[in-house]
């Protein structure tokens, strides 16, 4: 981890960032045309993913066993609840009231990109097999925050989807899980390997090309309300992050789950937070808001707290 610098970390990041714009560009020239928007996202999230998720969990020795994966998976829902929790107490400093935007901008704040961001710069800053399996255990609680947590904020709690947990993706994480503790995995034969691994590789390329396009979409829905253009950066990219930061140099955790901790610090606010605002009653524009304004100051932010966060943990 010692010699991941500042720039090794943003030689990495670009090529994220990169390909979010090229989404952006081929929505702008209609060479991605929104109409084939719902066919590839549900391509990626019902058969790339889960592939990509098999290849890199199934066998995989840094998540073998029971112990480990609960504090992972605890600790992405108990980070995220965190985030929410405390920009809910921040919001009213700059006039967020429940109805004009409070409940939308605390989850927007507290639910990271966990997904199809934080994948590429793991695999690319950990090219082993274990942290990426780690990163996967950690969005089972990642997962779990957003249905009841999230939406909750803005449903209220007694309402929450908490069903929509069981998603593609996390029943492909506890299905390669439990071949892991039963001892199963040794079964699977090599050929179903490769596959899962070809398409797994097209899995996240897929998906950043869409968040490109996704953002290219909103970019110009309604003005920018510039104190949450300030705010959601600030408590997202800077406050949030010091928590877990502290929780990966303090807590006693394996080093595959310091550096998933840290990268998922470093992220902007997901863009599924507008859909979550969109379909729960939420404020739709401030969910918008938070995504662009955070997004484009990760493009900075997000080497810089990875490379210290790594510093941090690793000194």
């Amino acid at each position: 981890m010692s010699n991941l610098d500042f720039f090794s970390i943003l030689s990495v990041a670009v090529p994220v960032y990169l390909t979010m714009a090229a989404g952006a560009m081929a929505r702008r020239t209609g060479l991605l045309k929104p109409e084939a928007d719902t066919s590839l996202m549900k391509l990626s999230v019902m058969l790339l993913t889960p592939a990509l998720i098999i290849e890199r969990v199934v066998g995989n020795a840094s998540v073998m066993k029971l112990g480990p994966v609960l504090i992972a998976s605890g600790l992405g829902f108990t980070l995220v609840v965190i985030g929410i929790a405390f920009t809910y107490i921040v919001a009213p400093l700059i006039g967020l009231r429940r109805g004009e935007g409070r409940r939308t901008f605390s989850v927007a704040c507290g639910l990271q990109n966990y997904g199809f961001v934080a994948i590429p710069l793991v695999t690319a800053l950990f090219p082993d097999k274990g942290t990426l399996g780690v990163l996967f255990t950690f969005t089972l609680g990642v997962e779990i925050a957003c249905w009841t947590a999230g939406v909750g904020m803005l449903t209220g709690f007694d309402k929450a989807p908490w069903r929509l947990a069981l998603n593609a993706p996390v029943i492909t994480i506890l299905v390669s899980l439990l071949l892991n503790f039963t001892g199963w995995h040794a079964h699977v034969p090599q050929v179903a390997h490769n596959t899962f691994a070809m398409l797994g590789a097209c899995a996240v390329p897929l998906a950043v090309l869409l968040i490109g396009a996704s953002i290219a979409d909103i970019w110009s829905q309604g003005a920018m309300q510039w104190k949450v253009a300030v705010l959601s950066p600030l408590l997202r990219l800077f406050v949030i992050p010091l928590a877990f930061l502290a929780a990966a140099y303090f807590l006693p955790v394996t080093t595959e789950l310091k550096r998933v901790i840290i990268v998922q610090g470093a992220m902007p606010s997901a863009v599924f937070n507008i859909m979550i605002a969109r379909l729960y009653g939420g404020h739709a524009p401030t969910a918008v808001q938070v995504v662009i304004a955070t997004t484009v100051v990760s493009c900075v932010t997000t080497p810089l707290v990875i490379a210290w966060g790594l510093k941090l943990v690793n000194g």
